[in-house]
Parts: structure tokens; sequence; C-alpha cells
């Protein structure tokens, strides 16, 4: 009875199993032995033009020619598809810009990462729906190899999409979005980006980072201001405003705007770089502003000087002076002290100091092309159409003398000038070091290039020698590195680490070959900001040798200051 029994249970549970198979499809997918799709070869293409754009491997290569964290000289476009969007609505609420991956199409593994990007026509997304995985799109801005391992745009919405799936308004070089004669509303101007006019009413002004704060022309100035601009003069409410810094040139500060009150309510049109930081639009790099008839500051179509202060600081129009006498007259402020008049200091540029950010550079002339650190150009404007500062060139700097006072050393100079270029030069200083230049004993002969957490904006009085270029690298919590051009021969340099840190190890290293490491010690003048003061002795200079001439990386975990480098 019971194998009868299990025979019909047998029976059942075959015709039970045969049945449950009838509906599954054949051949058979097991997951885990799917076939899986390999990435295509893609080769690099595109010269990054408009006409030519490189695709993600080829944007890849270009980049691969840079430094870590050095953005490319020039912006270029980038073609690809979308892998993913990884923003989210409240960046988009914030600030108009997008995060997204980009990929060539049959190779997900190479990727390009556009990084706080705006919209087409260089104006603020709408919702994270505005870019879909796997649309075509083309990218336009610089880009920069972030930290060394992530190829990306440079951001805070200094690059933008040119198109998707072949649609779009453009913008940047090839659209003008705004001229001279039709320029911005504020609202339109609270959409755009980049260099632009903007048209409206003076309402008030801006102390600090806040809008929110003192934003009214009935609560007194302070020095550091920004003015507000408006659709309608009678505009109460901040947030349909734009802030704008000042030119150089006329009115600069909130002081000197409440000593004119004809200025308020009355129309005026800026020229300057429309940015967005802390989520709200502004314009910075103003150089050029027209109030009624009278135009002040450098024309960005002609690149001349226009007006000097009439209307804007009574009582002086634009004096012309030398270098000599402008640290005579800066000299004689007050510690600390701006002037009050605006002066227009000729020269020639003795030596560039650092970098071009934001479009402005560093620099120091003097009254003859040898001259020396007479008189320092600290965040100068580029004129329009120039890409840095050239030593040896002849040039006009316009602005406010400043005394600079550090642990009591004193610097002349002028912050965010307006800058004339009278005579180009035959160029000097380019890329860094001071090749036939300063010989003293803390000079820097050696040429240099910048790498991660790098700058060479610094200046110091070391052991009472006043205005000694500096170089640093590191920051309180990430290393710094940057690189030497080393001819064959033994060399120098001084280094010192920050106060309170102990020692720092530097390394030098020509390829993967370590030439020399030496620690650091700590300086008590190696505080806060440029300018430092400095007490070294030989036990703070470093010597080393090599065979033949190389590029040498220079490394420290810690933050170091180098010069006398020869």
């Amino acid at each position: 009875m019971k194998k009868t029994f299990k025979s019909i249970l047998l029976v059942l549970l075959g015709v039970f199993a045969f049945t449950c198979c009838e509906d599954v499809p054949a051949p058979y997918e097991i997951p885990d032995k799917k076939e899986k799709k390999t990435d295509q070869e893609i080769l690099p293409t595109g010269d990054g033009t408009l006409e030519n754009p490189y695709n993600v491997a080829g944007v890849l290569k270009f980049i691969s020619t840079l430094q870590p964290d050095v953005e490319s000289d020039k912006p270029v476009y980038v073609k690809g598809k979308v892998l993913n969007n990884s923003t989210d609505e409240a960046t988009i609420t914030q600030h108009g810009n997008m995060n997204f991956t980009m990929i060539d199409e049959g190779n997900s593994s190479n990727t390009f990462l556009a990084w706080q990007v705006m919209a087409p026509g260089n104006q603020r997304f709408t919702s994270v729906n505005d870019i879909k995985t796997g649309d075509e799109v083309i990218v336009y801005g610089k880009v920069i190899n972030y930290k060394g391992n992530t190829p990306e745009t440079v951001n805070r919405g200094q690059a933008y999409v040119y198109s998707i799936n072949g649609k779009g308004s453009g913008g940047g070089e090839d659209t003008q979005t705004s001229t001279k004669e039709k320029p911005f509303t504020v609202a339109q101007a609270q959409k755009a980006n980049g260099k632009n006019y903007v048209k409206g009413y003076i309402v008030g002004w801006v102390d600090g980072a806040s809008i929110a704060s003192g934003s009214r022309f009935d609560v007194p100035p302070s020095p550091e201001t920004e003015v507000l601009l408006a659709d309608s003069p009678n505009e109460t409410d901040p947030a349909n405003t734009l802030p704008i810094q000042l030119p150089v040139g006329h009115v600069t500060n909130a002081a000197e705007l409440h000593a004119h009150p004809e200025l308020l309510k009355q129309e005026v049109t800026f020229y300057g770089s429309l940015e967005r930081y802390f989520g709200t639009a502004g314009m910075k790099g103003t150089s050029w502003v027209k109030i009624g008839d009278k135009a002040y500051g450098i024309d960005p179509e002609t690149g001349e000087q226009e007006g000097g202060n009439e209307g804007g600081n009574e009582g002086g129009e634009t004096t012309e002076i030398t270098c000599a006498k402008a640290v005579e007259l800066t000299n004689a402020l007050t510690d600390g002290a701006t002037s009050t008049e605006t002066y227009a200091i000729t020269g020639y540029i003795t030596e560039v100091v650092g970098k071009v950010d934001k479009n402005q550079q560093s620099f120091w002339i003097a009254d003859t092309p040898d001259g020396g650190q007479v008189f320092y150009s600290f965040w100068a404007n580029l004129p329009e159409g120039v890409e840095n500062f050239t030593k040896g060139s002849k040039v006009k700097i316009t602005g406010q003398l400043i005394k600079f006072m550090k642990n009591g050393a004193v610097t002349p100079e002028m912050k965010n000038a307006i800058v004339e270029i009278l005579d180009a030069g035959d160029g000097g200083n380019e890329g860094g070091g001071n090749e036939g230049g300063d010989t003293s004993e803390y000079a820097i002969s050696l040429s240099y290039t910048g790498g991660t957490n790098f700058y060479d904006n610094g200046i110091a009085t070391i052991n009472g020698v006043e205005n000694c270029p500096v170089l640093k690298i590191g920051t309180s919590k990430n290393p710094g590195d940057f690189t030497l051009t080393v001819p064959a021969g033994k060399h120098s340099f001084y280094a010192v680490t920050w106060a309170g840190t102990g020692t720092a190890d530097v390394v030098l290293k020509d390829g993967e070959t370590v030439i020399k490491t030496v620690t650091v010690k700590e300086n008590t003048g190696a505080t806060q900001n440029s300018p430092y003061t400095l007490t070294v002795t030989d036990a703070d200079k470093y010597e080393f040798e090599v065979s033949a001439a190389c590029t040498l990386t220079v490394t420290s975990e810690k933050r170091v200051i180098f010069f006398g480098i020869k």
C-alpha cells in the first residue's frame, strides 16, 4: 500500500513540475552567467573647437597634459553622451547649475564630469529633468584635472551646456548675449553668466556678503561694499537686485557713494563678470560704468581708458604720478589707510607675481624696466583681450593708494587697479622664476610651475630685506607640490614650515627617483597671510645636486614656504 502511494505521489509531482515549466522560455538565462557587454575602444578625436569638439577620449587626453588642479588656458568644447545626472532639485533652486557624467557611446569606463555647468545660453537650469541619461550634449568651458584624478569642467558656473541633442541657444564666445547698446536688465542678469553689460538703477548697497544686511541707503556705510542695482528706481526687495562691485576710478566704496546722493536712483550701465557666489547672482571684476552720458573705466570694445572721476570724487580728477611719487604719497598716509584721491601710475612691470585668477593678476612696477620692486599692484584687472601681464611691459595703473601694514613693515600698493598696456614689451618672467633678474640672496632664479595647493603670490621681509617673492605649498590639512626646472650642477634653497606645526619633510624627486629629502624647521613668522616677516639662518638653507638638467617635483605633507631658490 505504501509503495503504491509513493508511486502515485511521484507521478503527481512529475506532472506538476512539467506543468510549471511550460511557460519558461528557452534557452534559459542564468543571471550570473549572462553575457556582459565590453567597452569599445574609442580613439581621441577633436581639437576642442565648436566645429570639431573633443570627444570624451579626446578631452581626457588633453587634460592629461595639464598639471593637477591647473585650469586649461582656454575654454574648449566637449561632446558626449550623458551617463548619469547627479543633480538634485535643491541645487537647481539655489544655483541653477548641474552635475552630470559624460561618456563616448560604446565606452562607459572613460568618463568626464560636467561639474556645476549652466544651461544653454549661460542661463540657469529650471529642472533636473532638463538633462537626462542618454542625451547627447556639447559642453563649453575651461577644464581641469581636479586633485589629479577627476577630469572635469572648472566649477562655480564657469562652464555651460552649449547644446542638448543638437538644440540650444549657444552662448559664451559664439553668441553676444548683451551689448553696450542692448544691455541686460537686472532680471536677465540674474540668470546669466560670464562677461556682460547690465543696466538698471542704483537703489542701495550691501555690506559684507549678506544682501539682507545693510541693504538700504539709510544705514551707515562701510568701506567694503557692493552697490545694489534694480530694474526699478523704487525697488525695496533685495531679492530683486544685483550686487555689483564698483570699478576703480569712480566711486569705490559706500562712503563715497553716500557722499554723492545724485547717483542714487540714477540709471547706470555696468560691464563685468556675472557670477554666482553664496547662491546669489552678482557682478565681479567690473571694469566699466556709464552714468548718464559719461563713461568711466576701460571701454570693453576699444580697450581705451574713458573718463576720470567727474561726478564721482569731487575735488579731484585722476592725478598722473610716477612710481617714486606713489611711494612717497603712500608713505605719508596713516598706517593701513587708503587714499581718498585716485591716481594713475605709469611704470614698467618688473616682476609678475602669481598666476591669473578670476581675470586678475599681481605685479611689481618701477619707473625703469630694471628698477626692481618699487610699487605693488595687487590683483590688478587684466584688460580685455589680455591673458596675463608680462614683465617688461609699460603700463598705467589707476586706483587708490594703500599703505598696507603687517608686522611693522609697509607695502605701498594699489588693489584691483584698472590697467592700460602702453607697451607690451618683449616678455620676461612668464611661467614663474626669475632668470636673469634679481640675484639677491633670497631671490628665486629657477623656473617653476605650480602644482597642487601651490601659491606664488606672496612676499616677505627676510632678515630685513623687503619684498622678497616667496612660494608656498600645502594647507592646514592637505599636502602641496610644485616643479622646478633645474640645470645640471649644485643648487640651493631656503625653506621654513608653518609656525606651530613642528618640522616638515620636503622631498625632491626626478620622476620616481628621490634626489633629496630635507627636514624643514618651523618659523614664527610663517603664519597668517602674505606679506610675512621671516628671520632665517644658514640652518634654513638646503643644498642639492643633479648630474643632468631635469624637472624636479617638490612635495611636502605640510605647509612650507620657499625662497632663495638658485
